[in-house]
């Protein structure tokens, strides 16, 4: 295999996934050539514990100067499409984290700069990599829960420590945007379908919290959202990442359909009536269940070399960040809002806020 020059840009919880992730499975065919973070005891430390050959403050500096094959982006999503595209032009391929961006305009010029330069992205909608969201699809593809399916997520958690998560401008948008691009994805991924419109209301339960008085445009962190997608199956999620720092949470999940009912998790316990179906991620899977960036990774670079294809396309990146912004405005509007009006207008999710 050839060795690849990697830089990442940032240096936070993401990135060291990344760079772990790399360093472990990719140790001898990746060169770290430079690291990139505004801060300065971060950037430190993952100078030294991984061996990068330079580090840098400024992130058009660090892909300037090193050259990179490969740029891994792990900053807030404010940033991504802005790197992406900065290392589109600079010769280099694209492994950016999730959601998209906050500015949907800005997803589609970068698709025109991939289209331009030949370069490839791929996306981190990791959690198709898990083993359970893996059983799940092989039993909805095997028609074991039958049709018109309903999948629940019901995601409960304290105020996140990384405050860019709760920042509608500027950072990552709150839950409705950094966690659910993820279950719109997944729910593509198992419908075959494309989401079709969005209905939402949603609260921002943190305000005033001291912990995020430094944010100036605070996303919204509970929500209830219910989405239709174009084959008639249906998602419904329930956020509240607005909860007192010691609270705790909880993620569940679950899908029924006309024939049975799961709760996801492990390995599938399906309901059928009286009949009890046990579905397992299968032995063609094991090489992404690996480690689910490691699966991120390993396609991006199957891409580049011609043998295969990233995990998810452009096109799937915009079409969840697409669904965010629908919920987000339709909890705005007080009416359900369609995606083909999302991808119409291409609006930022602050817009998406406001009236």
């Amino acid at each position: 295999m050839k060795k690849y020059k990697i830089t990442v840009i940032g240096a936070g919880d993401r990135g060291n996934c990344y760079m772990s992730m790399l360093k472990k499975h990719h140790g001898n065919d990746v060169e770290f050539a430079g690291i990139c973070d505004i801060l300065p005891d971060r950037l430190d430390k993952a100078f030294e514990m991984y061996g990068f050959g330079a580090k840098f403050a400024d992130w058009k500096e660090a892909i300037s100067a090193t050259k990179p094959d490969i740029v891994v982006i792990a900053t807030p999503a404010y940033f991504h499409c802005d790197i992406a595209s900065y290392a589109m032009d600079s010769d280099c391929h694209v492994l950016t984290e999730k959601p998209f961006d906050l500015d949907l305009n800005k997803c589609f010029s970068l698709k025109e700069k991939k289209e331009k330069t030949g370069k490839s992205l791929a996306i981190g909608l990791q959690y198709r990599n898990m083993r359970h969201y893996r059983a799940t699809k092989h039993m909805m593809d095997r028609g074991i829960l039958g049709k018109n399916m309903i999948i629940t997520y019901t995601d409960i958690r304290e105020i996140r420590p990384k405050i860019a998560m709760h920042d509608a401008k500027y950072g990552n948008g709150g839950p409705m945007v950094d966690m659910a691009c993820h279950l719109f994805d997944l729910m593509r991924w198992f419908f075959k379908s494309d989401p079709k419109t969005a209905s939402a209301k949603w609260r921002i339960n943190a305000a005033g919290r001291e912990e995020l008085k430094s944010i100036e445009f605070m996303a919204p962190d509970a929500c209830v959202m219910a989405i239709e997608y174009e084959s008639g199956d249906m998602g419904e999620i329930t956020m509240n990442w607005g909860l007192p720092l010691g609270t705790g949470g909880e993620f569940l999940s679950s899908a029924s359909g006309s024939a049975g009912y799961v709760k996801t998790g492990g390995d599938l316990r399906a309901q059928c009536g009286a009949e009890e179906i046990t579905v397992t991620a299968e032995e063609s899977d094991e090489q992404d269940l690996i480690n689910a960036e490691l699966a991120v990774y390993d396609h991006l670079i199957a891409e580049i070399e011609g043998r295969g294809k990233a995990q998810s396309s452009f096109d799937e990146g915009i079409l969840s960040l697409a669904a965010s912004m629908a919920a987000i405005k339709s909890g705005t509007l007080g009416r359900p809002v369609t995606i083909s009006e999302i991808l119409d207008e291409k609006p930022t999710v602050e817009r998406c806020m406001k009236k």
